[in-house]
């Protein structure tokens, strides 16, 4: 299987955290940690099935995945391409004018969240797009139609800033009082923004930090202690609770990405 990241242009670099081109040449299942951003994917060739609790469901080529809070099980077919847009936390509802906590732990055809006719004309462009890079470009094309005219919300926008930059375990009620809010409020807008709560997606943020120290050669640890976790029985009870698996068999045993 062959991933290639590349960074969204300075034009999108407000909505978008990332693109990812994911090629397959034979069929391959990967699990795919939660993320902390809603991801739009367009599939260029083959196909992929989520497995989940015993059962297989075939994906909609052109997908929108809100914030889940356990992984996913993916299976892609031999020949599989797809470029996967990995927005930022609350930049969703700039695309979408549903709530984005309606569509939470979901993944469903992007045609039912965005006009039918512009997901069509931006598919046959992906298909006939030569290589990675140009079929970013059409990507970021459809995003920048769909996201010029409309701003993140600028209280959630100011909680998501906050709970990113702290690396301790943030109070809610702390977070709403500084920015004038109640926290039944400021949840509210969270929800419809994001797709989660604050208190959910600081878990993802401090889950994602100790991962991405991890793999940078940190032993789990000293990763989870600085990544905001009190000690590492705290980090396993929130990696059980995301992966099913204690981080030892996960591992060892599971392609994951």
């Amino acid at each position: 299987m062959r991933v290639i990241d590349i960074a969204p242009s300075e034009a999108l670099s407000t909505l978008v955290r990332s693109f990812t081109v994911v090629e397959a040449t034979e069929e391959t299942t990967r699990v795919l940690l939660p993320d902390t951003g809603v991801i739009l994917g367009l599939r260029y060739a083959g196909s992929a099935t989520q497995l989940e609790n015993g059962t297989e469901h075939l994906l909609p080529d052109a997908a929108f995945t809100g914030i889940r809070h356990t992984v996913r099980r993916i299976r892609t077919s031999a020949g599989g391409g797809i470029v996967l847009a990995t927005l930022r936390e609350g930049a969703g509802a700039r695309v979408l004018d549903a709530p984005l906590d309606e569509l939470s732990g979901a993944t469903v055809s992007l045609d039912d969240v965005l006009p039918r006719a512009e997901v069509i004309r931006v598919a046959d462009q992906l298909a006939s797009a030569l290589g990675p890079v140009e079929r970013v470009a059409v990507f970021e094309r459809f995003l920048l139609a769909l996201g010029r005219d409309r701003e993140t919300d600028p209280l959630v926008a100011a909680a998501v800033r906050a709970l990113r930059s702290t690396e301790e375990s943030a109070r809610i009620a702390d977070l709403a009082a500084t920015l004038g809010l109640s926290q039944d409020r400021l949840e509210k807008r969270f929800r419809r923004s994001v797709g989660t709560t604050p208190r959910q997606l600081a878990t993802l943020l401090r889950l994602r930090r100790a991962l991405a120290s991890h793999r940078a050669g940190k032993n789990l640890s000293q990763a989870s202690i600085e990544s905001g976790y009190f000690d590492q029985s705290h980090f396993i009870r929130d990696f059980r609770a995301v992966t099913g698996e204690s981080p030892r068999r996960f591992f060892q045993s599971t392609p994951y990405c």
